[in-house]
C-alpha cells in the first residue's frame, strides 16, 4: 500500500500544469447574450498557450470567439458543437495575443452554457509566423475554416509560401485551398502544391492573396483522407522570403505526439492520462 501511494504521488507530481483562471460561473450563450472577457484577464498570456472554454451543450450549434467586433485571429470560423462536446481549446498565436491584450475576448454563438474559461500550457513550437495552430480532425471531405482575421496586417510581399502542417505522414491525400465554395474561390490543390510527409506547401509568390481574401471572411483547407487513415491538421504558417529579416522555425516532430498508457498514439482531444516526451499528464 505504501509503495502504491508513493507511485500515485509521483504521477500527480508530473501532471501539474500552469493555469490561469479567466472566468467561472454559468452563462447561457446566444447571439444576444454573449460573454465579454476584458483584456486585463489576459495580461500574463503567452504565445503558444492554450485557452480552454468549458461548457455544457444543450443543442447542436456553434461557438465563435470575437474581439472588438470581429473574429479573434487564429480561431476557427463557426466552430460546430455537438452534444458530446464539453470544451473547446484554442492555441494562442501572435495575432491572437495582440488582440486579446488590446481588446479582450467575446464568446459568441448558441446552444451552450459556459462554466469556466482558463489558459495554460499548450504548444512549445508556435512561432511569430504561425497564423493558426491546434488539432483539427481530417477524415472524409473535412474542412478547416480559419477566420480571415488570422491574416490581418500581413505584408504578403514578405512571404513566399503558406505551409499546412499535419500528422498525415504521407502525401496521398486530397487537399484543396479555397477562399469560397464556388469555382472562383479555388486557390490551389495537391497538383499545384509541394507535398511532403510533414506539410503541404502553397507557393504564393504569383498569387495575390490580399485580393483573394478581400471579399471573404475565411480561408478554407478541405481534405479527404482517401485510402489512408484520417489525421490531424496541426498548424498553418507563413514562410518568409530570404532577406526579409523574418525567421520562422516549426517542426512537426515527436515533441507534439502524445501516447496513452499502452503506447498507442493519441490526438490532442484525448482525455485521461496521456504521455508526452516521457512525462504523464492528465487532460
Amino acid at each position: 500500500m505504501k509503495r502504491f501511494i508513493i507511485s500515485v504521488l509521483c504521477i500527480m507530481a508530473t501532471v501539474l500544469v500552469s493555469a490561469t483562471d479567466v472566468w467561472e460561473g454559468s452563462h447561457a450563450v446566444d447571439w444576444n447574450n454573449t460573454l465579454n472577457i476584458t483584456a486585463d484577464k489576459f495580461s500574463d498570456a503567452k504565445i503558444g498557450q492554450k485557452i480552454v472554454l468549458e461548457f455544457n451543450v444543450s443543442e447542436e450549434d456553434v461557438i465563435e470567439l470575437h474581439s472588438n467586433g470581429v473574429m479573434l485571429p487564429g480561431t476557427r470560423f463557426a466552430h460546430k458543437l455537438y452534444f458530446d462536446n464539453t470544451s473547446v481549446e484554442v492555441f494562442i498565436t501572435q495575432g491572437m495575443l495582440s488582440q486579446l491584450k488590446n481588446t479582450g475576448m467575446e464568446v459568441c454563438g448558441k446552444g451552450f452554457t459556459l462554466s469556466k474559461i482558463w489558459y495554460g500550457d499548450g504548444k512549445d513550437n508556435v512561432t511569430a509566423e504561425t497564423v493558426w495552430t491546434g488539432f483539427f480532425w481530417m477524415d472524409e471531405w473535412s474542412t478547416l475554416e480559419i477566420a480571415k482575421t488570422a491574416f490581418n496586417n500581413i505584408e504578403w510581399g514578405n512571404y513566399k509560401a503558406i505551409r499546412f502542417y499535419s500528422e498525415a505522414g504521407r502525401t496521398d491525400y486530397v487537399i484543396n485551398i479555397k477562399a469560397s465554395w464556388d469555382e472562383a474561390g479555388h486557390i490551389a490543390d495537391a497538383s499545384t502544391m509541394t507535398m511532403t510527409d510533414e506539410y503541404a506547401e502553397l507557393n504564393i509568390e504569383n498569387i495575390d492573396m490580399a485580393a483573394r481574401l478581400s471579399k471573404v471572411d475565411r480561408l478554407m483547407i478541405q481534405c479527404n483522407k482517401e485510402s489512408g487513415n484520417p489525421f490531424n491538421f496541426t498548424a498553418v504558417l507563413l514562410i518568409p522570403k530570404v532577406g526579409t529579416g523574418i525567421s520562422s522555425v516549426y517542426s512537426q516532430t515527436s515533441s507534439d505526439s502524445c501516447f496513452d498508457l499502452s503506447g498507442k498514439m493519441v490526438f490532442g482531444n484525448k482525455r485521461g492520462i496521456v504521455i508526452k516526451n516521457g512525462v504523464k499528464f492528465i487532460k
